[in-house]
C-alpha cells in the first residue's frame, strides 16, 4: 500500500468571482443615493437614481405620438377598405405606427435605466458619485463597486507534484492567518490542466465556505491545508 503524501500548507487570500464597477448605461444628473459603502444589497436593488424629468417629458411625446399614429393608420386602413387610399398609402401609415411604438418603448428604456441597480446579490464596496453629480455615458466612471460575498474562493499554487494526487472535491483545510480560531473546510474546486513552465506549479482553486460567525471574507489572508492521499 503507498503511504499518503505529506500535507501541502499554502498562504492564500479569499476572493469572490463577482466583483463589478457599476456606470451608468444614460447620461444624467445624479437625484439621489439609494444605497451607500458597507451596504448589503439584493439583485436589481436601486443604488442610484438619475433626474427622471426630461426623461418622463420625452416619454409623454413618444405616447402623444403614438397615439397619433395609431389614429393615422386605423383612418387609412378604413379608407383602404372604401378604395380611398392606396396600399402604399396604408403601408407608410403603418410604418409610422409602428416606428412610433419602437420610439415609446426607447423612451421607457431610458427611464428604467436611469436607476442604476446592482448588478447581483452583494455589498456595496465603495462609492464614487454624489448627488448632484452629472454622469455621462461614454465616460464609462464607475459609480459604484459591488462584491458578492460569496461564493469564497482561494486560488494556490503547488508544485507539479500535487497532480497525481490532488483532484477536484478534495477537502482542504481552511483557515484564517489572523483569526486562528477561525477555521472551516473547503473543496478543491479547479485544477489547472497546465503547467507553469517558470514556477513548475500548477494553479488550484478551492471554494469556501463561510464560517459560522461570518469572519471569513473576501480580501482576508488564509492558510489552505491540502492533505493528498495516495491514488
Amino acid at each position: 500500500m503507498l503511504a499518503s503524501p505529506p500535507p501541502i500548507t499554502v498562504a492564500s487570500n479569499l476572493m469572490v468571482e463577482q466583483e463589478v464597477s457599476v456606470t451608468t448605461r444614460v447620461s444624467g444628473v445624479v437625484e439621489s443615493l439609494a444605497a451607500d459603502r458597507g451596504e448589503i444589497v439584493k439583485k436589481s436593488q436601486p443604488l442610484a437614481v438619475l433626474d427622471q424629468r426630461e426623461f418622463t417629458l420625452d416619454r409623454r411625446a413618444a405616447e402623444e405620438t403614438l397615439r397619433v399614429s395609431r389614429s393615422d393608420y386605423d383612418r387609412f386602413e378604413e379608407l383602404f377598405r372604401q378604395g380611398l387610399s392606396s396600399k402604399a398609402e396604408l403601408e407608410q401609415k403603418k410604418s409610422r405606427y409602428e416606428l412610433a411604438a419602437v420610439e415609446l418603448e426607447r423612451a421607457q428604456l431610458v427611464i428604467d435605466r436611469s436607476v442604476i441597480r446592482s448588478p447581483f446579490d452583494g455589498i456595496v464596496a465603495d462609492r464614487f458619485v454624489r448627488v448632484g453629480e452629472k454622469v455621462l455615458l461614454d465616460e464609462h466612471k464607475p459609480l459604484f463597486k459591488v462584491m458578492a460575498l460569496e461564493p469564497l474562493l482561494a486560488r494556490a499554487y503547488l508544485p507539479t507534484a500535487a497532480l497525481g494526487s490532488v483532484r477536484v472535491n478534495d477537502e482542504v483545510a481552511v483557515s484564517s492567518t489572523e483569526f486562528p480560531d477561525v477555521r472551516t473546510a473547503g473543496r478543491v474546486s479547479f485544477v489547472s490542466p497546465v503547467v507553469d513552465p517558470a514556477s513548475g506549479t500548477i494553479q488550484v482553486l478551492v471554494r469556501v465556505p463561510r464560517d459560522a460567525k461570518r469572519v471569513l471574507r473576501p480580501g482576508l489572508g488564509v492558510k489552505l491545508v491540502f492533505a493528498p492521499s495516495a491514488r
